[in-house]
């Protein structure tokens, strides 16, 4: 960690730096992180300073500067960077890079932008920031609508009451019902009409196959319609702090949700196997 950063605070915790702290720097201002600070909130502490052209000088834009502030000098010690990036990287830091990304406020094609829709996403960006650059074609890059997520497909439907897509949930249950349903109609001779039986069989594989393919690209659209709605209840003021604050809770995954859809699926089967005859 650079020795300049010694004593000096967090802009999110507040709590002072020590000679052992993991420190990231916003790379728009220059102002010093812990690290896990940076990630939780997924952004700078001081933005709301970027418009005002702050820059860190060793002092947060709320603090008090002495009057005469110390000189350092310069050393080889303290003009170093706070962590060594790895050569094979090209000198590129993949922290500060990553942040940059999933922070940037640029509209793309689609009307919304990526510190919206990881903001959002709430959870797994990581995951989705690589499927949401995949789907927007971020720099020229070619857009595709496919990115594996083996969640979506063999989870369901609990994932998707998870990421609050209700509505793909309970389509999904009653495709995944109708092969119960049919024997169950059937009086439980499946071997009477096995070729129809293995149909609704081979149509639930290929819905799984499916999402874990295109689940992805199906939670991105629902990202964005969410966030074209949400954005119209703060029109002019969507760079303030509500309105993120807004989108991150829209966007949490519900464990109640996932809980309560999986039960209805379970339900479900067993009122199917109470039918007489099966």
């Amino acid at each position: 960690m650079r020795t300049e950063f010694l004593g000096k605070s967090c802009p999110v915790c507040r709590a002072a730096f020590k000679d052992n702290d993991n420190v990231v720097v916003c790379p728009v201002c220059g102002t010093p992180h812990h690290r896990e600070c940076y990630l939780k909130e997924n952004k700078c502490g001081v933005e709301s300073f970027h418009a005002e052209g702050f820059v860190w000088k060793g002092y947060l834009p709320d603090e008090k500067i002495p009057l005469q502030a110390p000189e350092k000098e310069e050393t080889a010690e303290n003009t170093e960077q706070f962590y060594e990036i790895p050569q094979d990287l090209g000198g590129v830091d993949p922290v500060a890079d990553f942040l940059h990304r999933v922070g940037d406020k640029t509209i793309g094609e689609d009307g919304v932008s990526m510190k919206e829709l990881t903001t959002f996403a709430s959870s797994s960006i990581f995951h989705y920031e690589q499927a949401f650059r995949t789907f927007r074609g971020v720099k020229g890059e070619k857009k595709r609508r496919t990115f594996f997520n083996i969640c979506s497909g063999f989870l369901a439907p609990t994932f998707q009451f998870y990421r609050k897509m209700d509505a793909l949930g309970a389509l999904l249950i009653v495709i995944m019902l109708l092969p119960t349903l049919f024997t169950a109609m059937n009086g439980g001779a499946v071997a009477d009409s096995s070729s129809i039986y293995f149909f609704f069989n081979i149509l639930s594989i290929t819905e799984q196959v499916l999402l874990c393919l295109f689940g992805d690209y199906i939670y991105y659209r629902h990202a964005v319609r969410q966030i074209l709605k949400i954005r119209e209840d703060f029109k002019e003021n969507t760079d303030s702090y509500e309105y993120y604050a807004a989108l991150k809770e829209a966007g949490r995954p519900s464990f109640l949700r996932a809980t309560v859809g999986t039960l209805v699926y379970v339900l479900a089967v067993y009122l199917i196997l109470l039918i007489p005859g099966t």
